[in-house]
């Protein structure tokens, strides 16, 4: 699930670390417990499955209405949902968290009937919450002028990255993935819709001697990047879900990192370009200027010529090649998942005070 997965499995041992003892429970079906079961905290955690949770097609009913009750069976003192839906009911004390709303400020017309769907349930949810996350200053605007939450009832809780070393990258990346020979612009995530990456392809037409490669998830919107590439003579690399040894060669090979998205509830692949010292450009909008800070160059995402203009200064100055690549490092540094887990178990407090007020 990308970025959310990460999420789930980076604030979890996190919450262990900022709070030793606390006793945490992670509701899950048995696909997700196959893949929790092999996270080194794993073992410090209570692993909950049930017959009716993530059912193709009664996720989203079943977690609005049964999760309250299993929750509120167990003795849950806090549940906190991780992503959109949550319960209506519960006798804990109810979070969720809403990292963006993509689903109305950019929806993609794939997940047409999946939007209509949280369109209907999720302000509903957001107003029954005791406490509501939004993961950015930005995300959480648009939660209170999208769904009508009051400012006062939501928390922020910006991501970090691994601090951990990162894996040592693959050998011959370029000769495995058939990657083109000469500078490439990487761009690191799920292809959809309103990653904008359409306009990055295009804009890549005005950008001589270098190809684009997109690592992520394929999507029906692939047949659109390919298409266009084709027809403005772009050389284009899309590549699916690769291991973290691959990501690492690519993040070492590519000249720059670009990403063009239209909303971004928080925009974890800018933190990881810098991270790595990758001279990075991104979007004006939504989350990724709190993110970027002056570490990055920024564009309009709706305007090729923008987008094509930082590209060029990002290939060509090397002056702000070198600065950026000082500066990407140090401003990445300042988002820990340490400090998510903290600010999410104030959260959590604040949710239990509303819950059981004194």
């Amino acid at each position: 699930m990308g970025g959310l997965d990460t999420y789930a499995r980076e604030l979890i041992p996190n919450l262990l670390r900022a709070r030793p003892g606390l006793d945490v429970s992670v509701y899950l079906n048995e696909r997700g417990r196959e893949h929790v079961e092999r996270e080194p905290w794993a073992a410090d955690v209570r692993l909950v499955s049930h017959r009716w949770l993530g059912v193709r097609g009664t996720r989203a009913v079943v977690e609005l209405t049964a999760l309250g009750a299993i929750a509120g069976r167990d003795g849950v003192d806090v549940l906190h949902s991780l992503a959109l839906t949550a319960p209506l009911r519960t006798r804990a004390a109810n979070v969720v968290t809403l990292a963006d709303t993509t689903w109305i400020t950019a929806p993609s017309r794939q997940g047409a009937a999946t939007y209509r769907m949280w369109r209907a349930v999720v302000p509903r949810v957001a107003r029954a919450a005791d406490r509501v996350i939004a993961i950015s200053e930005a995300g959480a605007d648009d939660v209170v002028h999208h769904l009508g939450v009051a400012r006062s009832d939501v928390d922020v809780t910006p991501l970090g990255i691994d601090e951990s070393e990162p894996v040592a990258p693959a050998p011959d990346v370029r000769a495995r993935l058939s990657l083109p020979e000469g500078p490439f612009v990487l761009s690191v995530g799920t292809r959809k819709e309103h990653k904008n990456l359409v306009r990055l392809v295009e804009a890549m037409a005005h950008v001589p001697g270098a190809s684009l490669v997109l690592a992520g998830n394929a999507t029906p919107v692939d047949a659109e990047l390919r298409a266009t590439a084709e027809r403005l003579g772009v050389t284009l690399t899309l590549l699916d879900f690769l291991p973290a040894a691959d990501i690492e060669a690519l993040y070492a090979e590519a000249r720059a990192f670009v990403l063009p998205s239209l909303n971004e509830g928080f925009g974890l692949p800018v933190l990881e370009a810098m991270r790595r010292g990758v001279p990075t450009a991104t979007s004006d909008r939504s989350s990724l200027p709190e993110v970027a800070g002056d570490a990055a160059l920024l564009f309009d995402p709706y305007d090729p010529d923008a987008i094509a203009a930082a590209v060029r200064r990002l290939l060509s100055d090397d002056a702000l090649r070198a600065r950026l690549a000082h500066d990407g490092p140090e401003r990445a540094s300042r988002f820990t998942w340490l400090a998510t887990a903290e600010a999410t178990l104030r959260s959590y407090e604040r949710a239990w005070n509303r819950k059981h007020p004194s």
